[in-house]
């Protein structure tokens, strides 16, 4: 069981959701929700979805991931900024595209801003990057709000443990410090 402390993969999984995991045995597909550590970080779990497979090429064009040269299929929704980090859920304001799971990015009048620094980026930002054999490429859904393989690198396999199946608790502090469980959040499946 993994909490989450962080709105990285939010609409997804959100700040304080508890989550059932299964250990991953068997094959990792993309699009595929993992929790992994770094290898320069071995004691912080992580969780984000898998984006590029090893051998792959990748690049991150605007709000849109390239594998050897081809759009992949995303639906892109764009939210309110600045939102409620405590609460941890994203203002939903409109979508694009489609695809088989969503990705967030923050808009500001009607345009997406995009918070994080691009230029920061040391992997697949400015050039195509070869993902190594045996490694993978996550990024968190919250585009803007992750601290991903854009900027960490990627994962290698035995890094990757487990899968999380199903939120089974999820609470949050108010501003007063009163912890309120989200109810809608329970049972929730995650795919």
């Amino acid at each position: 069981m993994v909490r989450v402390p962080t709105g990285a993969m939010a609409n997804t999984i959100v700040p304080g959701d508890c989550l059932i995991v299964n250990r991953l045995l068997g094959d990792v597909k993309r699009g595929d929700i993992v929790i992994f550590r770094y290898p320069s970080q071995p004691l912080i779990q992580y969780v984000s979805r898998v984006v590029g497979l090893p051998g792959e090429t990748i690049q991150i064009r605007d709000t849109s991931v390239y594998i050897n040269g081809k759009p992949i299929p995303e639906q892109h929704v764009f939210v309110k900024y600045p939102y409620d980090f405590d609460f941890g859920v994203l203002d939903e304001v409109s979508s694009e595209g489609s695809g088989p799971y969503r990705v967030f990015y923050f808009t500001r009048d009607g345009n997406a801003v995009g918070i994080l620094d691009q230029s920061r980026m040391k992997f697949a930002g400015a050039a195509p990057f070869q993902i190594p054999n045996n490694h993978y490429f996550v990024m968190g859904d919250n585009r803007d709000n992750s601290l991903d393989s854009r900027y960490q690198g990627t994962v290698p396999r035995d890094m990757i443990w487990g899968k999380p199946t199903m939120i089974y608790w999820s609470s949050h502090q108010d501003q007063f410090h009163q912890k309120s469980v989200k109810w809608e959040r329970l049972g929730k499946r995650i795919d």
